[in-house]
């Protein structure tokens, strides 16, 4: 058998296990301790409101928040290589997620 064939699944990125609802500050801290850091385009994201200012007071990884509808906020990490964006509701609850190209969550059809 084909090293590769027996290798490949082991290099390709792992979805987090989140959980839709979970409070992206707890979902935050989980992921910092499972090796994700904050993405450098979030950590050169400036907030637009004193909104933003306090909720990236909380979660540094916020990278903006929509400012009509649900007020939906995203947030990047990255970890090895992998790219990880997260959306929450206005309220800090997650809603969706992104690893790479794959969509998970809330809204997301099944695979």
């Amino acid at each position: 058998m084909d090293l590769l064939v027996l290798v490949a699944p082991l290099l390709m990125a792992q979805a987090p296990d989140l959980q839709v609802g979970r409070h992206v500050e707890t979902v935050h801290q989980a992921l910092i301790s499972q090796g994700w850091q904050v993405s450098d385009e979030a950590r050169r994201a400036e907030p637009l409101s004193a909104r933003q200012r306090a909720i990236k007071a909380q979660v540094p990884s916020l990278l903006t928040c929509s400012g009509t509808g649900a007020g939906l906020c995203a947030y990047g990490y990255s970890r090895q290589g992998d790219n990880l964006r997260l959306v929450s509701q206005g309220d800090g609850e997650l809603v969706r997620w992104q690893l790479g190209d794959d969509w998970y969550g809330a809204g997301v059809a099944s695979r």
